[in-house]
């Protein structure tokens, strides 16, 4: 009798440990209109009619190009983004996208059409509102926060305001895990900058203790973690054929992973 609980605990072990990892593979592609820019910026989606945006990062003239449900473009080619915006994100309350612009632009309010089409947009909240000029904003609906990535802390910015929410932040204990959590005594530089990370794009996934992501380059992996407690729970494999970057051109939305591939100019969803 011993001997079975014993070997059922090893098999619950091993299995657990198993599920913490699994490989990514491509289900979808984003191909954007040909034109200047070489780091794709972020991919969002519109909650009301499920359209997939997708933007090229680096100036106001680059491309956003708006995909229906079969992944199709819907906008027309020569579509921009107005603002040179990093992070995108649809706000349920106002029925529009919003984005943080590069550096000290601010957080920018999309007009968009009855087709969901983007054709004017206006500042609404002004300075840098992001830890870097670069930074990526990630909405959590639930929370009506933006996330941002600086260091291994998820901070928060409130979502009706542009302002710091401080006790909202997450520090990630990376490559930290339950069954081996940090030490009790060790003190963490949560601000410092992670090495062999994507140092600009936090995902957050909204999936229940697996809701903020990070791209580990070195790894070629997308490392979840629990916001509850900060501690790993999950390692996706990226193929080899997709690039990833240690900055911009990472994403995620509508179930997907998406990394940028600017030789073909294609976000490719993977799951």
């Amino acid at each position: 009798m011993l001997k079975h609980i014993f070997t059922l605990l090893l098999f619950i072990s091993f299995k657990t440990e198993a599920q913490i990892k699994r490989h990514l593979e491509v289900v979808a592609r984003l191909e954007m209109p040909s034109g200047p820019g070489e780091n794709g910026g972020t991919v969002a989606q519109n909650q009301r009619n499920k359209s997939i945006y997708a933007t090229i990062a680096g100036n106001k003239s680059y491309s956003m190009a708006v995909f229906n449900v079969l992944y199709e473009l819907e906008s027309p080619p020569d579509l921009a983004q107005l603002y040179d915006i990093r992070g995108l994100w649809y706000h349920p309350k106002l029925q529009t996208f919003m984005a943080n612009a590069f550096g000290s632009s601010g957080w920018v309010q999309y007009i968009i059409d009855k087709k969901g089409i983007p054709y004017d947009a206006k500042v609404v909240y002004g300075g840098q509102r992001q830890p870097f000029p670069q930074s990526v904003g990630q909405f959590s609906p639930k929370e009506n926060l933006v996330y941002f990535l600086k260091g291994s802390t998820a901070v928060a910015y409130d979502a009706n305001s542009g302002d710091p929410v401080p006790v909202k932040n997450k520090l990630l204990k990376i490559g930290y895990t339950k069954k081996s959590p940090p030490p009790a005594d060790q003190a963490i530089d949560s601000f410092s900058v992670l090495e062999n990370y994507n140092s600009t794009t936090l995902i957050y996934t909204g999936i229940s203790q697996s809701e903020f992501g990070l791209l580990n380059v070195k790894n070629r992996e997308v490392e979840l973690y629990s916001a509850a407690d900060g501690l790993l729970t999950a390692r996706l494999k990226i193929p080899e054929k997709i690039p990833v970057k240690d900055k911009l051109n990472f994403a995620y939305c509508n179930n997907h992973y998406w990394f940028y591939d600017n030789v073909s100019r294609t976000w490719a969803g993977l799951r």
